[in-house]
């Protein structure tokens, strides 16, 4: 088959839908599908997926996103971080999406917001090419009490036609297909989990590459990581207020904070908060870690914690399983029952007291943590079997599931 990818924007700082994109067109291609990776910014796709790309690799194609007003401001379309009313493909770039579109089986769209996902709905549905479009959790209920009217407004205008047309609404969960279902009643949805590689974890660095990075792990405190995008949705601030508290009661931690910031003066609200808790000098900002530093730093790490307040699949979460360390998150994540189900996560409520509480309780029984820790890893690695996703994939794009 010949299956199109699009995404707006193909930047790792945008996270783990980007991630979810380039696994899969990554696993498309090696069974042997040409592979077409669409975007308006591939900054984050491998040098080896633009032209000429090397056989059995996707092929990435940009085309330009346009924004007046935004632009009218001497701003350019690579700092923009958000969905806006006026963004849309112009014309020229319609055209090359034709031409991409031009002979594929199937299109692929990741996201809802984005008008020009909506533009390359329509332009597949004249072609005659079925397409299938991923919500990613934007259709989940605390999503879409997040700006609600504005998106109640859209998904009578835009969203819930191309939902309905679609040949399938992928969603990643059952309980993410659960929550959207209400907004596209007529439309047909497909559960398939994201595309999860464990065979990358089975020989684990150890914890001398993380050590030697970050001078914050010699701290002879227990050691509590966030892994993800610096976002108010994701309970950072709860962290901090669980250390400030925990440190008020004589047993501090050290509280690392990995990922990039979004907004980007999102940090330095952090900090604010960290220096009015008075545990500045115990929260450290990592930036953005990845690849064999990242599963190093899991390593290192004695608990990880996520108390987001929502998130449809969450690659983190099944990294630190796979690394063997002991995850506490929320029921806002949609595979919380999954999570709990392996023995190696805490499941608490998207409150201060509850994440701190959660927290000690791992910290000061080093067994239960060694326990979790185990059952985790040996769930992470059997849980997701790579090939059957891949069938299951195939069999969406082909209209049999």
């Amino acid at each position: 088959m010949h299956l199109v990818h699009f995404i707006k924007w193909l930047r790792l700082r945008d996270g783990g839908t980007v991630r979810a994109v380039l696994d899969l067109c990554s696993g498309l291609a090696e069974r042997g599908h040409t592979v077409t990776a669409l975007s308006c910014d591939d900054s984050g796709v491998p040098d080896s997926w633009r032209d000429p790309p090397k056989s059995g690799l996707p092929r990435s194609v940009v085309i330009r996103l346009a924004d007046p007003l935004w632009e009218r401001g001497g701003r350019t379309m690579e700092s923009a971080t958000r969905d806006t009313l006026t963004q849309y493909l112009p014309r020229a770039s319609v055209r090359a999406a034709a031409e991409v579109l031009r002979g594929a089986d199937g299109l692929h769209l990741h996201g809802v917001w984005a008008n020009c996902n909506h533009q390359l709905a329509r332009l597949a549905h004249r072609a005659g090419v079925p397409y299938t479009i991923s919500p990613h959790g934007m259709l989940d209920d605390w999503s879409m009490s997040q700006g609600a009217a504005k998106k109640k407004l859209h998904l009578s205008l835009l969203s819930r036609k191309t939902l309905h047309h679609a040949r399938a609404v992928h969603c990643t969960a059952q309980a993410e297909l659960d929550q959207a279902k209400s907004h596209f009643p007529n439309g047909r949805g497909v559960v398939i989990p994201l595309l999860f590689d464990a065979a990358a974890f089975g020989a684990l660095p150890g914890q001398g590459p993380a050590r030697g990075a970050f001078p914050a792990l010699a701290s002879e405190w227990p050691k509590v990581l966030f892994l993800s995008r610096l976002h108010a949705k994701k309970g950072v601030d709860l962290l901090i207020r669980a250390l400030g508290s925990s440190a008020r009661l004589g047993a501090p931690f050290t509280l690392l904070l990995a990922g990039p910031s979004d907004p980007p003066d999102y940090a330095d609200s952090l900090r604010t908060l960290a220096r009015e808790e008075g545990v500045a000098e115990h929260v450290h900002f990592l930036g953005m870690v990845t690849g064999p530093l990242k599963l190093s730093l899991y390593q290192a790490a004695d608990v990880f914690a996520l108390p987001t307040s929502q998130e449809n699949f969450g690659y983190v979460l099944y990294e630190a399983l796979a690394c063997g360390l002991p995850v506490i998150t929320t029921r806002g994540v949609d595979i919380w029952p999954e999570l709990q189900a392996s023995g190696g996560a805490s499941i608490v409520e998207r409150e201060e007291r509850a994440v701190r509480t959660a927290i000690r309780a791992l910290l000061d029984d080093p067994e239960a943590r060694q326990r979790m820790g185990e059952s985790g890893r040996i769930w992470a690695l059997r849980h997701l079997d790579r090939e059957a996703t891949l069938d299951a994939y195939e069999a969406m794009y082909a209209g049999r599931s």
